[in-house]
């Protein structure tokens, strides 16, 4: 590198595509020494150093925009740009390093490289004493560009490596990229001695993810309980570092905050939750290489058809988005066929339509109906209605040795039911101890300070921690079952079963005719079923046909099919 006796001030510019290059190639901290050596070569003062963790295929970049800031603002005039290579300057190959020659020639800054590629400029006029724009010349400028373009293509040789490698890895169902949460990225070894990466569980927070779903599924929850349930558990979201803007240093963190509905109903829409992946590199969504947290069947009650997860005859998979929504407009709350959504279309078992066709009388002809891809099926509103009463009159029953059984029966499966909400109650109350915990620390180190500020900040800590403790503790104590709920259960029971047809036929109210049909049958029965007897009745009613049978209070249960008398 030529000496120049003319004192000329410099500026510095380093960057890295990633973390991992940086330790594997050339440090900042590398090219920076490099440079600062060119610059006490030359004898220019280093007036700033700008560093970046950045990729080098866009020109508009953190610290290349704060360059030209500086460059404008700076005191002190700014001679020179100095870099480790034209590769480190930019791989936005020779349109891109053109343009900021060019920017920065406008500001009457030259640029060096370590490698010494780039040449002082030149005036071929220079002997006359005349200068042009034209007459300026780099006399390495075809080098230049022959350079900076050769970075180009060697970043698109080195993404298209890396891409290729990874979309083969997902196509074939293995992970790439930082795991989801709720699971662990984990290498396992292949067929051909190579290594590859699922997902496995992670141990300490896969269960948020798994209950997330349980209870959507169940749909026994409203979106926002599910979300007080989750975070009583003690969900916060991962904690994740918040890099600088030019990504060369942490400067602090995010997440670890509670969840909400909005971020419950993403997660609870993504696939990769049952082992389904169905991102864009895929031309169809795949079963992945490991199990996911719940099941197939579990994603899809979630989702309840607003994402969809089809499983085909050949194996193949289909993500399917607002599933049935055609259906699920057509059929709205009506008054005048109030049973369409607990009784079953026989041929594809979906909830029935209903309407009021006119025939050529212009007469209208009310009827529960269904021709979703199969031929039509209808029956009249009268003769549904009426085969329906019949079955449910048939339900009546009314035995004081019965009612006991039951009781008895009920009191086993809520011993069952305790010790399963127990574990939410303990971990609920094992979150509210270590909340507590953090509590008194903080409230220790407010009484350790008189500084204002400080206190102010620790204040607004323990309200925090104050909201989070009552919400856990309400949601703790919102778990408990008591024994007096068994028994107005058993009452209410005793009250339906010698009573069905006041609730079951006279009760017009969707949202409470679902509920009612939700305890008398183990799933919706289809009018077939209704007209044949073989419903699949819920745990009272096979009780009941059991007690009739045996009539004993040691039973075993016998099966699920009612078997009614003649």
């Amino acid at each position: 590198m030529p000496e120049n006796s003319t004192r000329k001030n410099c500026i510095i510019y380093c960057r890295v595509s990633s973390a991992k290059q940086a330790q594997q190639g050339e440090s900042l901290e590398q090219q920076e020494a490099i440079c600062r050596n060119i610059a006490e070569r030359n004898n220019f003062p280093v007036l700033k150093v700008f560093s970046e963790q950045y990729t080098g295929r866009e020109d508009e970049r953190p610290a290349i925009e704060d360059i030209f800031s500086y460059i404008k603002s700076s005191p002190k005039k700014v001679n020179v740009l100095i870099f480790r290579a034209i590769d480190r300057f930019t791989r936005n190959g020779t349109f891109g390093y053109e343009h900021l020659i060019q920017q920065l020639a406008k500001l009457d800054v030259t640029v060096l490289d370590s490698n010494g590629i780039i040449q002082p400029s030149k005036n071929t006029l220079e002997h006359r004493g005349v200068s042009y724009s034209w007459s300026v010349i780099r006399p390495s400028e075809i080098t230049e560009l022959v350079m900076a373009q050769q970075g180009k293509v060697e970043v698109n040789q080195i993404l298209t490596r890396m891409i290729d490698a990874e979309i083969g890895l997902v196509r074939e169902g293995y992970k790439v990229r930082q795991a989801d949460d709720g699971y662990l990225n984990q290498k396992v070894f292949v067929n051909n001695g190579g290594k590859k990466v699922i997902q496995v569980p992670d141990s300490e927070r896969a269960d948020f993810f798994i209950k997330m779903f349980e209870l959507r599924a169940s749909g026994a929850y409203s979106d926002t309980q599910i979300v007080e349930r989750i975070n009583a558990m003690g969900y916060l979201s991962r904690p994740q570092k918040r890099w600088s803007a030019d990504k060369t240093r942490i400067v602090g963190t995010r997440g670890g905050l509670p969840l909400t509905v909005k971020q419950f109903q993403k997660i609870i829409q993504r696939p990769i939750y049952c082992g389904v992946n169905a991102e864009k590199w895929l031309p169809r969504p795949i079963r992945t290489q490991y199990a996911g947290l719940v099941s197939i069947q579990t994603f899809n009650e979630a989702n309840r058809g607003k994402i969809y997860v089809k499983e085909n005859i050949d194996g193949t998979l289909e993500l399917l988005k607002d599933y049935n929504l055609r259906y699920l407009k057509r059929t709205k709350d009506n008054p005048e066929f109030p049973f369409k959504s607990v009784i079953l279309c026989p041929l594809c078992k979906k909830p029935f339509l209903g309407s009021s066709p006119k025939g050529k009388s212009g007469n209208s002809f009310p009827t529960y109906h269904c021709c979703r891809n199969h031929k039509y099926y209808g029956v009249n509103k009268t003769e549904f209605e009426k085969k329906l009463s019949g079955f449910v009159n048939r339900l009546t029953y009314s035995n004081d040795a019965y009612i006991r059984s039951f009781e008895a029966t009920l009191k086993n499966k809520f011993r069952e039911k305790e010790k399963e909400l127990g574990g939410f109650a303990i971990k609920s109350g094992e979150v509210v101890l270590e909340l507590e915990a953090q509590k008194q620390q903080a409230l220790d180190a407010f009484l350790r300070t008189d500084n204002a500020i400080i206190q102010a900040e620790i204040e607004k800590k323990i309200n925090n921690l104050q909201e989070r403790i009552n919400r856990a503790q309400g949601e703790r104590n919102s778990m408990e079952i008591e024994e007096n709920d068994v028994n107005s259960f058993v009452s209410f029971v005793n009250e339906l079963m010698e009573h069905p047809e006041e609730y079951l036929v006279k009760q017009k109210n969707p949202t409470l005719l679902k509920s009612l049909y939700g305890l008398v049958f183990e799933e919706f029965p289809t009018y077939e079923e209704i007209l044949n007897g073989t419903p699949k009745l819920s745990l009272p009613y096979k009780l009941k046909d059991d007690f009739e049978e045996n009539k004993s209070l040691s039973v075993t249960l016998r099966g699920i099919e009612p078997r009614f008398k003649a």
